[in-house]
């Protein structure tokens, strides 16, 4: 048996009751909005706010990494504090930062500002979010149902956000729908169910857990940053690919079909569940990925463009659950997503930071190298971490 295919001893989904799973969807949903709009939003700050790769590549980040910062702090509360007071307050601090967002994509600094606010309710939320969610006995299929909300609003923010953007205030519009969406979930957070708290977890003892199991976990944190600096990457400055002439409206129509082709990688997820070896189906994304990638750098112009956005969207939601089934399997008890957010939230954040510097300095076509040395490295971590258990 993999290690990632161990099956999961605590509550089932169907558990928590229709209401406790719709807010858990909500809450991972509502976490992912801006990066569900990343290439528009990019699209449109380079053309309406007139900023660099580089400067939107640091607005991306430190969201993101405001995101991380609040999975570190979800230790303090994780298991201890009521799940619905950590929610409301989650829910407040992000629908402050997405009214301070809407208007300030002018001045730099206010803008970072607020969408670090932003991040932080976002972060707190999605590992609320996937810490219930890894309760289940098959997570793949509910992170799969996760996947498919999140990529149903993004499509329709993205639909919205192109018939919206004339004279630059589509950007605001979605920031407003967020701050709605937030508003909902504060409401309907006493239906969520409550994090298992530390003690109910049988502690672990002994040599294997003090060397192999926390090796494993390491390598299970790389295995999912790795992954994330790649789709952070290579999402949020897909748009580059469209060309000088592309106006954020069509780049945002693109993007709508593109992340309609990801349900069908989620859905695909969902279907096969855990049936066929984790390492395939990983090692199947991969390669989407890097097709994706290649037609973007390669095959220049919009046929190609849209070919390459649906492809890469398609292969990385197949990955996502299998992704977040693979770092969970590491340890059934849950209490390791607060720190596989961390290192989700880090390597979403890196992949902009890294790939606007790129960019910036090299130009768009380094980047496709780039995101190749870095898949090698992924699928490398996909290998050892899928690897059949030692007895």
């Amino acid at each position: 048996m993999q290690a990632s295919d161990r099956p999961h001893t605590t509550t089932d989904p169907a558990d928590l009751g229709g209401a406790g799973v719709a807010c858990i969807v909500l809450a991972t949903s509502v976490a992912v909005v801006m990066l569900n709009v990343a290439p528009a939003a990019e699209a449109h700050l380079r053309q309406w706010a007139h900023w660099s790769s580089g400067q939107v590549g640091v607005v991306f980040f430190v969201e993101l990494a405001a995101m991380g910062l609040a999975s570190i702090l979800a230790y303090a509360w994780f298991g201890r504090a009521p799940t619905p007071q950590v929610a409301r307050c989650a829910y407040a601090v992000f629908i402050l930062g997405s009214l301070f967002s809407s208007g300030r994509s002018g001045s730099f600094a206010p803008y970072v500002a607020a969408r670090a606010l932003t991040g932080a309710g976002a972060g707190t939320l999605m590992v609320l979010g996937m810490s219930l969610a890894a309760r289940a006995r098959s997570p793949v299929r509910l992170y799969a149902v996760i996947t498919l909300a999140q990529l149903a609003s993004g499509a329709a923010l993205l639909a919205l956000l192109s018939a919206l953007d004339s004279g630059g205030r589509g950007l605001d519009s979605v920031f407003h729908i967020s701050a709605a969406l937030g508003v909902l979930g504060f409401v309907a957070a006493g239906l969520l169910p409550r994090a298992s708290s530390p003690e109910s977890t049988p502690p672990r003892t002994g040599l294997r857990f003090d060397s192999a199991l926390w090796r494993m976990t390491l390598l299970a944190l790389a295995f999912a940053m790795v992954f994330n600096v790649v789709v952070g990457g290579l999402w949020s400055f897909a748009a580059e690919y469209a060309g000088a002439g592309a106006a954020p409206a069509q780049v945002a129509r693109v993007m709508a079909w593109a992340t309609a082709a990801g349900l069908a990688g989620a859905a695909s997820a969902f279907l096969i569940g855990s049936s066929w070896p984790r390492r395939h189906m990983l090692i199947l994304g991969y390669t989407g990925i890097l097709l994706g990638a290649g037609l973007l750098q390669f095959a220049r112009g919009p046929a190609g463009f849209a070919a390459g956005c649906g492809v890469l969207s398609l292969a990385w939601n197949f990955c996502v659950p299998h992704v977040f089934a693979a770092v969970a399997g590491q340890d059934p008890t849950g209490r390791l997503m607060p720190a596989a957010n961390l290192a989700f939230a880090l390597g979403l954040a890196l992949g902009p930071l890294f790939a606007g510097a790129v960019i910036e300095t090299s130009g768009i076509d380094a980047l496709f190298p780039c995101a190749l040395a870095a898949l090698a490295l992924g699928t490398l971590l996909t290998l050892r971490i899928t690897r059949p258990l030692s007895r």
